[in-house]
């Protein structure tokens, strides 16, 4: 969204270097917002870490050599929107996904039927003798365990 929010304000599309950093930015706050649960449970922890993501990645893009001059109204108004738009997609999402759930495990189900289950027994052989054939190689072997012989 910062992207969007930047690229619409006639800020233009970061280059590879750009788009990079953003990535790493992503993961960084990804990991911020799971990692604490303030940010994960509390409205204002989600928009702090909203406008905070978008304030840095404003910044990385700056870094990035993408600068356009000092910022302007229309600049923070795509920003402040872009946090908006993202708080309100993270709530819908919130409240749908477990509905969402709920429905593929119903739906699911009925598209692809389980395979039934084959006890154990039939799968394996009953033509092998385990504990004869495991006696035999067990008598054949020589045993290299134990400590080293002094000399």
């Amino acid at each position: 969204m910062a992207v969007l929010a930047h690229g619409g304000a006639s800020g233009g599309l970061p280059d590879g270097t750009g788009a990079f950093l953003l990535l790493g930015l992503s993961v960084i706050l990804a990991v911020a917002a799971t990692s604490m649960p303030m940010l994960r449970t509390s409205r204002f922890g989600l928009f702090a870490l909203l406008i905070g993501g978008q304030m840095a990645g404003h910044e990385v893009l700056a870094v990035a050599g993408h600068s356009h001059g000092a910022p302007s109204t229309a600049m923070f108004g795509a920003h402040a929107a872009a946090v908006l738009i993202c708080g309100l997609l993270i709530a819908l999402a919130e409240r749908i996904g477990p509905r969402c759930a709920a429905a593929l495990g119903r739906v699911l189900p009925r598209l692809f039927p389980s395979l039934p289950a084959v006890p154990l027994l039939q799968v394996l052989p009953q033509c092998l003798d385990l504990p004869t054939q495991l006696a035999a190689v067990l008598g054949a072997s020589v045993s290299r365990r134990g400590p080293p012989l002094t000399v």
